[in-house]
């Protein structure tokens, strides 16, 4: 009968292989299991037992009886609070309160029964065990209980992963990439659930969840990133995974109020300084770092609340649950360097039903639904963007995920799921906003800058992903031990559909003309030199740089476009824990994973009439765009090994060890957001002349363009463009219209191979106490097949030829830089000048699987990697005697090249992001193939937890977090040559412009913050509680320096830890 079972499980689940959907960048743990072995007072095995477990997340009570061993198990078991009741007749019934089960974890009870009447009944005082003594998998858990006492921002993703052992914050709080650093890796390499749903941005994981979590509702979080099971997919970071509560028998649920202090609450916790006073360096050793004078790095809150309420119960009692959650969030602030209030409206609406519809049946499902409406934001920052350059989105999110668990006998369970979400952006400007378009440099001469008009640029997202899984849970004990085997399918189709084009239907792009990196001193661009050798002259005027500042305006008209982008993937996995011995146990798990790429149909619209028509479901479709066949189309295989063995009889000391092959996930970032068969841009190029004496207002004869003379001239030139704009009866001085083709496809190589990370980790743990542990693990991690876009001469289909020319940094070691060999490519039977300026026409980007460089010409080769290594301390306090607590230690070191050249204020990593090509140049390999990882801090010192004072019934939390600085890497451009000259010794390249001066970084100074929670509850009889809460943020309020600039303004001080802050809240418990 049990076989028939299972084949026809093994039929459902592969069947489901052959529905016309794709598939799954990881799927959720969500449950646990208990098992044990029931004996009599004298270790004499009994079959036939009755055991029963019931509680508050069971909802109802699961019954088994034992085998002919003894033993007892049971499957799929949600995490929460248990009680166990073990009977038999002729001996007394044996209970237990207070068994605490994790998802994911496995609990081992063996219950000893005293001889008696079943009428009499013992209940069994001894603690729930703590340690796993099954689970080969090292992770970390937040449950209810602490979560409950902890002053946390609210954030059930990115800030409550940086409470728990070896994640990193990458940047200042509220981050445009909200993913944490795991054990070194990269923050594409996260991914993120809620009840199984994977809520990762399609986009990447570095930009987090799409879903946001009503915090009040979550029953625990675990972050896996050590060992874990085959069922979870391809990452190679860290699963944030969130499990919201369920509903019970008894009536249960919370009304809170949460209000930000204001006003005298508020400190700076910087210098404050104006435009035009000294910088103010930090003291030695770090006074390489500075703070710019008129800096405002501490962002103010204006007003900040949340309404939160939540409720469950019975429907029907011991046969249908439901769960439902609100949330109102309303907050403004004036946040760093930009005097535009930032806003934000947040509504979350959650319901989830269970119910155990018909006998050997259990099913839920679970909708979630949020309205959030941001403004004020900006791609850049004062003084360098005006506030004019603001826009704004409006998002609606729907998020459905169901299960239906069919149990054909008592060691065997059928699961389905679906799991999938939908969110859909609104983006809008100011209805204030200025009519013309402002003006954009993203990478000439200095710092960024957006001026003198409206935020031009429209992103969208319009995406989904929809998964199915099939499962078969089944027990066996009779083959060579004990097995529990997982078996499964799982399939998702996602989809991160990209809006894009311009509000206004145009965007201006306005950088200097002429200059190369030789120009440029500490004071700015020098004029003598523009002057000398350059020989532009436009215009009725003739008017050149002997006039005056030359600037070409690259204004750009596009049609809006809808691209559509996949990220696919079909996983089949098995997991087997495999116990041939009471205290060995085999965790051996496999999966295969098929993950594909590639862009679908997309569309072309009609130009705007108006900004907000871009939100119109009824504009007008030009046309449909064409899609592609797969770009990336990988077929991995991972083996996921683990074992753990019982150290002592009383299973309290556990050694595990794990191995396991993680692939990088998928993500469209990987493709370019514009596509094939894109419309085609009509590309205005536009010449605009300011005079000198307009420009060089300081008239100490250079161009200051990074403000350092207390006047950024370069920006201030720009805005006297804006009264000239489109007319040569204004001053426009030349324009020349032309038409591309925005159209761009992902060159990838036939035989590249996804980015794969082998980690091993060793690891012990002791119960020491009651309710208390202590582990210790070692950890390695290795990467290889590492992304890169290497740039191609597309006549040859080949890597460019290279000769090396020797170069003496400013701030490093000699190198020798990669220069293109000077040859006709244009075929007019001379290589010269005009053949560098037509490399740009026959230049590519393949995508490759990073070879060997070396530093200087005939030295060593170095092998593409990243390795990180690690030593942690673990303390593990579940709440008994009044405290809870969770604590750790971490010592790493780390080696391996890394994107050090582009982005050092984020840790993305991957072929191509927000539109930037890695690698842009060969050079970017120079001195940047080894040293230590970015993001990753020497040691690591985290504790949590809280303490209930006696006598005065109130709660104290807290969280402390301290780590050593990460590194900083210089960077430094060196000389190129152009088709308009250059310097004799320079480079010809096709991109890039700058190198990492040293292997040896800056470390920024270390980080510590301290938050404190105290709580005061009021019992109310038979009505519930009321609680008063008090958080304060950052209680000493620390500066600590998590960002600066690595180039322009080199130590600048770009990004602090958040000032003190206080929230106070009111809730009413039942």
């Amino acid at each position: 009968m049990i076989r028939k079972h299972l084949a026809l499980a093994f039929v459902l689940v592969l069947g489901l292989a052959f529905l016309n959907v794709t598939a799954l960048n990881a799927q959720s743990v969500m449950e646990g299991k208990i098992t044990g072995t029931v004996t009599d007072d004298k270790g004499e095995l009994l079959p036939g037992v009755s055991v029963e477990i019931s509680g508050v997340s069971i909802m109802g009570k699961r019954a088994t009886v034992t085998s002919g061993r003894g033993t007892f198990v049971f499957l799929n078991v949600p995490p929460g609070k248990i009680t166990m009741t073990v009977s038999l007749a002729g001996f007394k019934t044996w209970v237990q309160e207070n068994l605490i089960l994790g998802a994911g974890s496995s609990l081992e009870v063996n219950p000893a029964l005293q001889a008696g009447a079943i009428e009499e009944q013992i209940t069994v005082l001894a603690a729930s065990p703590i340690v796993d003594v099954k689970t080969s998998t090292v992770d970390s858990r937040l449950d209810s209980e602490l979560l409950a006492k902890l002053p946390t921002s609210r954030d059930a993703f990115y800030d409550l992963a940086l409470t728990t052992p070896g994640m990193f914050d990458v940047g200042s709080s509220g981050s445009w990439q909200p993913s944490p650093t795991a054990y070194g890796g990269s923050s594409m390499e996260n991914v993120f659930l809620v009840n199984g749903v994977n809520t990762t941005n399609p986009r990447g994981a570095a930009f987090g969840s799409l879903v946001k979590v009503n915090y009040n509702a979550v029953e625990e979080v675990r972050v896996v990133a050590l060992g874990s099971r085959a069922e979870y997919g391809s990452f190679s970071g860290a699963a944030i995974d969130v499990l919201t509560k369920s509903g019970s028998n008894k009536l249960h649920g919370n009304l809170a109020y949460y209000t930000e202090l204001r006003g005298g609450f508020f400190k700076e916790n910087y210098p404050v300084t104006q435009v035009g006073d000294p910088n103010v360096p930090l003291p030695a050793p770090d006074n390489w770092l500075f703070y710019l004078a008129g800096d405002k790095l501490a962002g103010r809150t204006l007003k900040n609340w949340e309404g939160n309420f939540t409720i469950g119960g019975p429907i029907i009692k011991d046969k249908i649950w439901f769960y439902g959650a609100f949330d109102y969030i309303r907050s403004a602030s004036m946040p760093v360097n930009w005097d535009l209030q930032n806003t934000y409206l947040g509504r979350y609406a959650d319901l989830k039903i269970s119910a155990e519809p018909f006998a050997k049946a259990r099913a839920w499902a679970s909708y979630h639904y949020e309205s959030n409406r941001g403004a004020g934001w900006s791609w850049g920052t004062q003084p360098g963007w005006d506030t004019t350059m603001t826009y704004g989105v409006g998002s609606k999110n729907n998020t459905l995920s169901a299960q239906f668990q069919w149990l054909p006998t008592g060691s065997t369970i059928v699961t389905a799921k679906y799991l999938g979400f939908w969110t859909d952006d609104q983006p809008f400007v100011p209805d204030d906003a200025p009519s013309n378009v402002g003006f954009i440099n993203w990478w000439k001469w200095g710092p960024s800058y957006g001026v003198e008009g409206a935020f031009p640029y429209v992103e969208a997202q319009k995406s989904t992903r929809q998964t199915i899984q099939g499962d078969v849970s089944t027990y066996v004990e009779d083959f060579l031990g004990e097995h529990d085997i997982k078996f499964g399918v799982q399939y998702t189709k996602g989809r991160g559909n990209w809006m894009g084009g311009y509000f206004q239907n145009y965007a201006n792009f306005t950088y200097p003309l002429g200059g190369w990196w030789g120009y440029y001193s500490g004071l700015g661009y020098a004029i003598w030199a523009l002057q000398t050798q350059t020989w532009y002259n436009y215009g009725e005027s003739n008017f050149g740089f002997d006039d005056g500042l030359l600037f070409y305006n690259r204004q750009e008209h596009l049609n809006p476009f809808l691209t559509v982008r996949t990220a696919d993937s079909l996983g089949l996995f098995v997991d087997d824990q495999w116990s041939p011995t009471k205290r060995l146990t085999l965790n051996l798990g496999f999966r295969f994973d098929r993950m594909s790429t590639k862009y679908g149909e997309g569309k072309v619209f009609d130009y705007l009439t108006q900004p907000s028509d871009i939100n119109d479901p009824n504009l007008g479709v030009i046309r449909t765009r064409a899609g592609t066949d797969n770009i990336f189309d990988f077929k991995t295989f991972s083996p996921r090994l683990g074992v753990t063995y019982q150290l002592t009889n009383d299973g309290k000391t556990v050694i595990r060890a794990n191995y396991g092959r993680y692939y990088m996930p998928l993500a469209v970032e990987f493709l370019r957001r514009f596509g094939p068969d894109m419309p085609f841009v009509d590309r205005h190029w536009q010449v605009y002349g300011i005079p000198w004496a307009q420009v060089d207002l300081d008239d100490n004869g250079y161009v200051d363009s990074t403000g350092v003379s207390g006047v950024n001239e370069l920006r201030e030139a720009v805005r006297l463009i804006a009264p000239m704009l489109n007319s040569t009866a204004n001053g426009m001085l030349y324009e020349n219209i032309t038409s591309d083709d925005y159209s761009w496809t992902l060159n990838v190589a036939d035989n590249v191979k996804d980015t794969y990370t082998d980690q091993f980790s060793l690891n012990i743990e002791r119960e020491l106490m009651k309710d208390f542990s202590l582990s210790a693990t070692y950890i390695y991690k290795h990467s290889a097949n590492l992304f890169v876009n290497v740039p191609i001469n597309t006549q040859t289909n080949e890597e460019w030829e290279y000769e090396r020319i020797t170069y003496d940094p400013n701030f490093g070691d000699l190198v020798d830089l990669y220069s293109i060999v000077l040859a006709d490519y244009n075929g007019d039977g001379v290589a010269n000048s005009t053949d560098i300026g037509y490399l740009g026409t026959i230049n590519d980007f393949r995508v490759e699987n990073m070879q060997s460089y070396n530093y200087t010409d005939g030295g060593p080769m170095i092998k593409p990697q990243r390795t990180y290594q690690a030593l942690q301390l673990v303390l593990n306090k579940r709440y008994s005697a009044r405290w809870q607590g969770l604590a750790s230690v971490v010592y790493s070191w780390s080696s391996g090249t890394a994107q050090r050249t582009q982005r050092q204020n984020d840790n993305m990593m991957g072929p191509m992001l927000t539109d930037d090509t890695w690698m842009g140049s060969v050079n970017y390999t120079v001195n940047n193939m080894d040293g230590r990882l970015p993001f990753v801090p020497t040691w690591e010192m985290k504790a949590s937890g809280s303490y209930s004072v006696p006598v005065v019934d109130m709660d104290l939390g807290l969280r402390f977090r301290f780590h050593t600085g990460r590194p900083l890497w210089r960077l430094e451009g060196y000389p190129a040559r152009t088709q308009w000259g250059g310097p004799p010794d320079g480079i010809i390249a096709t991109g890039g412009g700058r190198i990492v001066s040293s292997t040896e970084p800056y470390i920024l100074p270390s980080l510590a913050l301290f938050d404190l929670r105290v709580e005061k509850a009021l019992n109310i009889k038979r009505y519930g509680s009321i609680h008063v809460v008090l958080d304060v943020f950052n209680i000493f309020n620390s500066a600590n320096v998590t960002n600066a600039d690595y180039s322009g303004l080199w130590g600048r001080i770009e990004g602090i830890s958040d000032a003190r802050r206080f929230r106070l809240s009111f809730m009413y418990q039942f």
